[in-house]
C-alpha cells in the first residue's frame, strides 16, 4: 500500500478540492499506453496501416494530433519495438501531449522549449512544425541532454538546435527573440505517482519550496524571451497549488500587461483552478488555466496556462 508522507498528507488535508484517497488508489493504475506517430518520417494513413498489419490496434485521442490510445500491440514493451527505435512512434503519455497541443506551434515559427530533456514535447513541436521554422531545444542538465539529442536525431527533427544552458538565464541573451515558448518545469511530480509510487513517500514541503522558486524562475525568463504578440505555455505534472496557481499569478502580478488565453479542450476532464491557497489570493486570470488530477482522466495529473505577451 502506498503511504503518503506526513508532509504530503497535511498538503493534501488543505487542498480544498482534492479526493485523497481517490489520488492514492489512481497512482496504483498504469497509465494507459499511447503513442505519437511521426508524420515527419510517414504519411499517418500509410503508418498506421503498417501498424495494423504488424498487430498494433490504435484509437485516436481527441485532443492531440496524430496520438492514439494503444488498445493492443503485438509486444508488451512499447519502447522495444522496431517502430519506436525507428523513430516511427513516440511513446507518451496521454495528458502529456496536452501542452504542446495548447502552444499550437505553427510552420515557420521560432520556438524555445526552455526545459526539454528528454525530448517528448520536443518532437512533438517539431512534428508541428513539419521541419519549417526552428526549434530551440534547452535543458540544464547534461546527463539528461543525451537522451534529447538522442530522442530528437532518433524523430528525423533536422530543425532542432540543442542547447546546454541554465534556462533561468536564457533571456540574457534570446530577450524577444521567439513567437512561442513552452516551459514544461521541473515539479514535484505529484500528478504522475502511478511512474514512480516513491514521489509520495519522499515528499517533503520543501521540495515544493525549491520547485516553485525554480519555476518562477524559468517562467520569468521563458517570457521575457517571447516576442510582443508571442505565446508561452507554462505546464506541470504536480497537484500543487504553489507550483501551479502561484506561479501563474506571480508571473501575472509582475507583468501585468500578460493574458492567460483560455482553450478548449476536447475529451479531457477538467476543473477550475483554487482562487486561493495557502495564505495567497490568485489573480482572477489564473481562472483561465487547464487543471486536472490523475483520477479525472485515469491519466497524468497536469496543469497548464497559455499565457499572451502583450505591449509592456
Amino acid at each position: 500500500m502506498i503511504k503518503p508522507s506526513e508532509d504530503l498528507s497535511n498538503v493534501l488535508a488543505e487542498i480544498p478540492d482534492i479526493d485523497a484517497e481517490m489520488l492514492v488508489e489512481a497512482a496504483y493504475r498504469p497509465l494507459p499506453e499511447c503513442v505519437r506517430l511521426n508524420t515527419i518520417k510517414v504519411d499517418e494513413k500509410v503508418l498506421l496501416e503498417l501498424l495494423e498489419s504488424r498487430g498494433w490496434r490504435l484509437k485516436p485521442l481527441p485532443w492531440a494530433r496524430h496520438a492514439y490510445l494503444v488498445e493492443e500491440a503485438p509486444v508488451r514493451d512499447l519502447g522495444a519495438t522496431p517502430e519506436h527505435m525507428l523513430g516511427l512512434i513516440y511513446v507518451q503519455g496521454p495528458v502529456s501531449m496536452l501542452p504542446v497541443e495548447i502552444l499550437s506551434p505553427r510552420p515557420g515559427d521560432l520556438v524555445l522549449d526552455l526545459c526539454a530533456a528528454p525530448g517528448g514535447k520536443s518532437t512533438q513541436i517539431a512534428q508541428h512544425l513539419n521541419l519549417r521554422g526552428v526549434l530551440v531545444a534547452n535543458d540544464a542538465s547534461q546527463k539528461r541532454i543525451k537522451a534529447l539529442a538522442f530522442n530528437i536525431q532518433r524523430w528525423g527533427a533536422t530543425n532542432v538546435v540543442i542547447t546546454l544552458a541554465d534556462g533561468r538565464l536564457v533571456h540574457k541573451w534570446c530577450s524577444g527573440l521567439f513567437d512561442r515558448v513552452l516551459v514544461d518545469a521541473p515539479c514535484s511530480s505529484l500528478g504522475i505517482a502511478s511512474k514512480d509510487w516513491s514521489v509520495f513517500s519522499r515528499y517533503r514541503r520543501g521540495v515544493t519550496e525549491r520547485a516553485r522558486r525554480l519555476q518562477l524562475g524559468l517562467l520569468e525568463s521563458g517570457y521575457r524571451c517571447l516576442k510582443p504578440g508571442g505565446v508561452l505555455v507554462y505546464s506541470t505534472c504536480t497537484i500543487h497549488p504553489l507550483e501551479n496557481e502561484w506561479v501563474v499569478s506571480t508571473l501575472i502580478e509582475r507583468h501585468p500587461e500578460a493574458r492567460i488565453i483560455r482553450d478548449r479542450v476536447e475529451g479531457l476532464r477538467s476543473r477550475p483552478p483554487l482562487e486561493e491557497f495557502g495564505g495567497f489570493r490568485f489573480s482572477p486570470e489564473v481562472s483561465k488555466c487547464f487543471k486536472c488530477y490523475p483520477y479525472d482522466n485515469m491519466g497524468e495529473g497536469f496543469f497548464v496556462a497559455k499565457i499572451l505577451r502583450g505591449e509592456a
